[in-house]
């Protein structure tokens, strides 16, 4: 009996090793897009995760081809829902385009979490340049929508390429194989930590990115109140 307790407590340590360990405030979450699939939501959260950031769309145009399903899928299996979009604007001009694009897909949905800037496609331009951009994607984007967004970013470019500028935004940093990040440059904290680009959860075929999640990605009453104003608003000026 006693070998095999001890088999057991061997196991459990290897097993608590291989996650990153939870805090009491942090929570479960995935993000996903058109490359998982077909997703069964209600087993997604039987798995016990509570937030899930759905990929809205790319660049100026482009709608991700799951977006409404994986939409629909989690608001009625109960998940916290966030929404993200890859930000590909090699300009100010057009990094405020397509905040307004990113906008126009989600000002409709109901949301528990931040929007997310996802702005990895910087080769070629400056710092600087990539900084004004991703300011002045941000600025746009709470404009419309009334809230702070969050940006998503890895641990190199949170270290070397975005500035003290950005800070004023929440932090979603991505770093994989390690219990918690090795930085987050320029800010004091993270409220989303993505660990591991190769997940698995039941109700997903193949990987999924796996996240933790502290309590400033959600949105506050404040900020969900003055969303609705915008949409009545918007409603009242478009009459859509």
């Amino acid at each position: 009996m006693k070998k095999i307790l001890s088999m057991i407590l061997v196991l459990a340590c290897c097993l608590s090793l291989a996650q990153p360990a939870f805090a009491a405030a942090e929570h479960r979450g995935i993000d996903v897009s058109q490359w998982q699939g077909s997703i069964n939501y209600r087993q997604v959260k039987a798995a016990g995760i509570r937030i899930v950031y759905i990929k809205a769309g790319e660049g100026s145009s482009s709608v991700d081809s799951y977006f409404e399903r994986n939409y629909r899928g989690a608001r009625r299996a109960g998940l916290d829902v966030g929404f993200y979009h890859y930000v590909t604007a090699r300009t100010v001009k057009e990094g405020r385009r397509q905040a307004r694009f990113f906008a126009s897909l989600i000002h409709t949905k109901k949301m528990e979490c931040r929007p997310a800037m996802d702005f990895e496609q910087v080769s070629g331009l400056s710092r600087d340049e990539a900084n004004a951009i991703a300011r002045a994607y941000l600025q746009e984007l709470r404009r419309l929508t009334k809230c702070r967004p969050i940006v998503y970013s890895n641990v190199y470019d949170a270290r070397v390429l975005w500035d003290q500028s950005l800070v004023r935004y929440p932090l979603w940093i991505a770093e994989y194989g390690v219990r918690k990040p090795q930085t987050t440059g320029k800010w004091r904290r993270w409220q989303g930590f993505q660990y591991d680009d190769k997940g698995a959860v039941q109700g997903i075929h193949g990987h999924v990115d796996l996240n933790r999640f502290k309590d400033g990605i959600y949105l506050k009453d404040r900020e969900k109140c003055r969303m609705l104003a915008a949409k009545l608003q918007r409603v009242a000026l478009t009459g859509k």
